[in-house]
């Protein structure tokens, strides 16, 4: 689930309600059907809007943050609401729902209110073609709308304005004289938040910026009140966007459109349907009786009984498993489930101990493909609770999600991973601890480092010194004491590597391994000062492969990475180099550094000849403090021969001219590197290619032009304040009598150890 799918899960499950939300019960919910209010999880933020308000608080005639803030009964369980003024009806029925303990119709009927029955989730169509008009102008992306039957509705969107800001908010239009769950935190606006009114076409529109990453729109429609919670302030939530400016937020506003927003009316509901029914003694259609999934089995409380697969029907838009003597109506339900994908199939049907406490448990594994049309395997686990009940075993699945590779989700892997929870290992008899390796890690705020032990497991290859690691297990000694405990991390690697290679004489999910020895290595790999484990994957006839785990910090874990062939650290220039044969005398070496989230990114591949020792990427240099380290350091990087010159010449406009130096093995494999001088400091911009090439100067512009094999290809070098460009200017194919172009001046460039550029720009000491 990517970010924006979790916009509901993550941040908006903090609603005053009676009902609270949570993923179990997502999980749980039995149905889509149209359902009871006090049934609706209503999206809501976890806003900010203070409790304590400052010297900007309201004056007559103007209407803030305070007009809609209901106070709690001490002041500190204060609400924003969203159905209109604090001192209104709707206000008032919030504050005796919220903190007398009144019920919602109660607190209704002592206002003259009532509550809406019914709501659905409507398309954006939907809700233009019921208020005649668009809501907002096109900047406002949207996303599900939440319609009551009486009109009120709430909608999720991202608006991005002119400047390019983008920031997601809420809006809530709720019609007077109803009333529903929904409410805010108060707090997140800050104390130093800035409030005032905007007319905007004739609407007054409150407007409060918060000093932290929330701030708040609101108005008053006539017949309905217009709430919307920005989930940004003068601070930015990183999920939502922003920070944002009293421009940004006006700017909102006035893509509103107030005069449909106004508008109410109540959409035309289909008829609900007929509840559809749970348990036993539903009545089984023998048409949706999936008979391929469907078996005779022996089960604890139940003895022979016959396990039904039900195919998703009218009520139910996804399948279900009942138990039946008869075939024709249910004995029992398993925990129903409803995912809201497409099913395609039901892969496959197990009854087995899946739970160690030898009673028979049901695992199902269904594919569906999601609303963006990628397939994914979902898995379900009944576990048997003795009398003939089950429960949905719902730890064990979601870590069955979390951590194997759902491409190579079967039933042999949950059976492995299954055997891994409850015993700690997952080991076969012939299994035992390969290698031991102790692993110091130093945590934030914890002034000791803490100790872990990890062990390899798999087994010996019979008569050789060759081995294969089916799984590692971590232990914490310093959280239990200096003691193993239970492992806090198993990592199946046959379930867990994608590219995972088994080895031909142990078996499947077993690596092959020289010797115990190398089987498993611990180095950090990505430079973020947490080691990183290792696992030798197999042999081969050049560079061994190993699989990279790495620790994730928030998720307190080791997470497969990437699998490498001769893999080096390189720690003084930050550099990742693996290494592999692609020919009989050939080798290739690929360059990575980890991007912003610890991965490990491709930057550039090179082909040695056999024999030839590393050389580093350029890229380190920025340490060496300006452009006389610069070449420097591109001179240590041990080319052999080296191929190095360097010119001058300012491309980011700022006067000072940038060095360009151009390094390879040889004219053809050339490229050139360019650093600049930002207020006296040295940062690299970025490098082009420059085989075959030859550099000039237009009218301040840098041009090269390229020639081989009678092509010749003239581009512009630049830098648009972010990267360095390459734009094509022209290109032609050469006759016999033709000549190469010459588009300017050569760019004036001298050998390395030539200083004289540099004294002459008045770039290092000694210039005149």
């Amino acid at each position: 689930m990517d970010k924006r799918g979790n916009f509901y899960q993550e941040t908006f499950s903090h609603v005053r309600s009676s009902y609270v939300f949570n993923m179990e019960d997502f999980e749980k919910m039995k149905t889509k059907k149209p359902v009871a209010i006090t049934k609706v999880v209503v999206i809501a933020a976890v806003v900010a809007v203070l409790a304590a308000f400052g010297v900007t608080a309201a004056a007559t005639g103007f209407f803030g943050a305070s007009s809609v803030t209901v106070p709690g009964e001490n002041g500190e369980d204060s609400v924003i609401s969203m159905q209109g003024f604090a001192d209104s009806p709707e206000g008032q029925a919030l504050r005796d729902y919220l903190f007398e303990g009144l019920t919602l119709e109660e607190a209704a009927e002592r206002h003259g209110l009532t509550v809406p029955e019914r709501c659905e989730v409507f398309e954006y169509d939907s809700m233009k073609e019921l208020l005649g008009g668009e809501l907002t102008d096109g900047r406002s992306t949207r996303w599900a709308f939440v319609l009551y039957e009486d009109g009120t509705f709430s909608a999720d969107q991202e608006f991005t304005a002119s400047d390019g800001t983008v920031v997601s908010y809420q809006l809530y239009r709720a019609v007077k004289g109803s009333l529903t769950e929904v409410s805010l935190s108060a707090g997140a606006l800050g104390e130093d938040f800035e409030e005032w009114n905007l007319k905007i076409g004739g609407q007054d529109v409150g407007i409060v910026l918060g000093s932290g990453d929330r701030s708040l729109i609101i108005a008053d429609l006539g017949d309905s009140f217009f709430a919307a919670n920005v989930l940004s302030g003068m601070l930015s939530d990183p999920t939502f966007g922003g920070p944002i400016t009293r421009e940004h937020l006006e700017e909102l506003a006035k893509s509103m459109n107030w005069e449909v927003l106004s508008r109410v009316a109540a959409p035309e509901f289909p008829e609900t349907p007929a509840e559809t029914v749970f348990g036993a003694g539903v009545e089984l259609d023998p048409e949706y009786i999936w008979e391929e999934q469907s078996f005779e089995v022996t089960l604890d409380g139940w003895g022979k009984t016959s396990f039904i697969t039900y195919r998703p029907t009218e009520g139910f838009g996804d399948v279900r498993f009942f138990l039946s003597k008869d075939r024709k109506t249910s004995d029992y339900e398993f925990p129903p489930k409803y995912q809201s994908s497409d099913l395609r199939d039901v892969a496959a049907v197990s009854f087995e101990d899946l739970c160690g406490d030898e009673h028979v448990d049901v695992l199902v594994l269904l594919d569906y493909v999601n609303a963006a049309g990628e397939p994914y395997r979902d898995v379900r686990i009944f576990k048997a609770l003795g009398g003939g009940e089950f429960e949905m075993a719902w730890d064990l699945c979601e870590g069955i999600r979390s951590d194997l590779d759902n491409s190579r989700l079967d039933v042999r892997a949950v059976r492995t991973y299954a055997k891994t929870q409850r015993e700690g290992t997952g080991a076969s008899e012939d299994d035992t601890v390969l290698e031991t390796q102790g692993i110091e890690m130093y945590f934030p705020n914890e002034p000791e480092a803490r100790k872990l032990e990890l062990d390899a497991v798999g087994k010996m290859v019979s008569g050789s010194d060759r081995c294969g690691v089916r799984e590692l297990r971590l232990y914490d000694l310093t959280a239990n004491g200096g003691k193993r405990g239970k492992p806090f991390e198993v990592i199946d690697l046959y379930g867990t590597v994608p590219d995972f290679v088994s080895s031909a004489d142990l078996g499947e999910g077993y690596t092959d391994c020289w010797t115990v020895e190398d089987c498993v290595s611990v180095r950090d790999m990505n430079f973020d000062g947490y080691p990183d484990i290792g696992v030798f994957g197999w042999t081969c006839n050049n560079t061994i492969p190993y699989y990279y785990f790495f620790w994730d910090p928030e998720a307190g874990a080791f997470k497969y990475a990437i699998t490498l062939q001769g893999a080096m650290v390189d720690e003084e220039n930050g550099q990742i180099v693996a290494e592999y044969r692609s020919g009989p005398d050939e080798y290739v070496r690929d360059f990575y550094v980890p991007d912003n989230n610890g991965m490990l990114q491709l930057i550039t591949s090179r082909t040695y000849e056999q024999g030839a020792y590393y050389q580093p990427l350029p890229g380190g240099s920025e340490a060496q403090g300006n452009y006389e380290g610069v070449l420097k350091y591109l001179c240590a990087g041990s080319y052999e021969p080296y191929y190095l010159t360097y010119g001058l010449l300012d491309l980011t406009g700022d006067g000072t001219p940038e060095l360009i130096a151009e390094y390879g093995t040889c004219e053809a494999d050339a490229e050139a590197g360019v650093w600049s001088m930002d207020s006296g400091e040295l940062k690299k911009l970025g490098s082009f290619y420059m085989g075959h090439a030859v550099l000039y100067v237009s009218d301040g512009r840098l041009i090269r032009l390229t020639g081989q094999m009678g092509i010749e290809l003239i581009d512009a070098i630049a830098w648009d304040g972010e990267k360095i460009t390459e734009t094509n200017l022209s290109r032609r194919e050469l006759g016999p009598d033709d000549s190469y172009a010459e588009p300017g001046e050569h760019l004036e460039r001298v050998a390395d150890w030539d200083t004289s550029l540099l004294e002459r720009a008045g770039l290092i000491k000694g210039a005149e």
